[in-house]
């Protein structure tokens, strides 16, 4: 615990550093042990959090061997300096080093095994560099007042995204709306019911999104330009826009956002579709 008076300072200052906090303080040891909980697993996690104490990582995670797991190496890991192994603190499967660590010891320790960089941002070397994707999932459910603060802090902030980002919009409250912003002249929108989940390739299906067209290339996507050998197939399509062609319009859709409609009894709380709208956002 160090310094820490408690557990709960102990568990405040990492959040505070990290931008992290989780449902759970512990991880469950067993899938009986999972079945068990009575909330899931689940984080918020602060996108981009400033951290000037962090050094910049210009190289590759380290992953766990086993195919599926592929946790990342962290200071929470046991590490056998000496044979250099290291055991996943998920799966406690034991992986070696790669060549590149064979100088590693108790004394010269990489970033990410020292406790103070629990959170570590790497600048992948090896894999080609995708577009920043920015999916706003907007609780439409709150006060007239409390509503147009937000929209208008979301329509300053799209000054302040890099031009080539993508940048999506969901909203929710009792259903769940997916706008569409490839479309010029009217505002498009597609309705789930908050109440019945779906799976990403059914989200996939209903929204028109990967489907192969008769000439070979995906439908509902945006032009791109021809594909380049080996590299990823970009993200982008008529729910997913580059900022620079998409923010007069997203400023215009956002101003005409409105309070949810559905009556809430006296007494009672709101019926928000959370879960839905935030599988929908994976599902895109």
């Amino acid at each position: 615990m160090g310094t820490y008076q408690t557990y709960q300072d102990y568990i405040q200052q990492n959040e505070d550093r990290d931008g992290i906090r989780l449902s759970w303080n512990v991880w469950p040891s067993s899938r009986l042990e999972a079945t068990r909980m009575v909330v899931p697993l689940g984080s918020l996690f602060t996108p981009m959090k400033e951290r000037p104490d962090l050094p910049p990582i210009q190289y590759d995670p380290v992953l766990c061997g086993r195919a599926t797991c592929r946790a990342v190496l962290n200071p929470f890991c046991q590490v056998d300096f000496r044979a250099k192994l290291w055991a996943c603190n998920f799966c406690y499967q034991r992986n070696p080093f790669p060549p590149q660590y064979a100088a590693i010891s108790e004394q010269h320790q990489p970033a990410e095994l020292i406790p103070q960089f629990s959170t570590i941002e790497y600048t992948l070397q090896r894999v080609p560099a995708m577009p920043l994707i920015y999916l706003i999932v907007l609780d439409t459910c709150m006060d007239d007042e409390d509503l147009q603060a937000l929209k208008e802090s979301l329509q300053m902030s799209l000054s302040l995204l890099p031009p080539n980002a993508l940048i999506g919009l969901i909203t929710f409250g009792k259903m769940v709306q997916v706008h569409e912003l490839g479309c010029e002249g009217c505002s498009k929108s597609y309705v789930f019911r908050g109440t019945k989940d779906l799976t990403a390739k059914q989200i996939q299906e209903m929204l028109g999104i990967g489907k192969l067209s008769p000439q070979g290339g995906q439908q509902g996507r945006g032009p791109q330009g021809p594909q380049q050998p080996g590299q990823p197939q970009q993200p982008m399509n008529r729910f997913l826009q580059p900022v620079h062609k998409c923010d007069m319009s997203l400023t215009d859709l956002l101003g005409e956002l409105q309070r949810d409609p559905w009556p809430v009894a006296q007494g009672k709380r709101p019926l928000r579709s959370t879960g839905v709208a935030l599988s929908i956002a994976v599902g895109l």
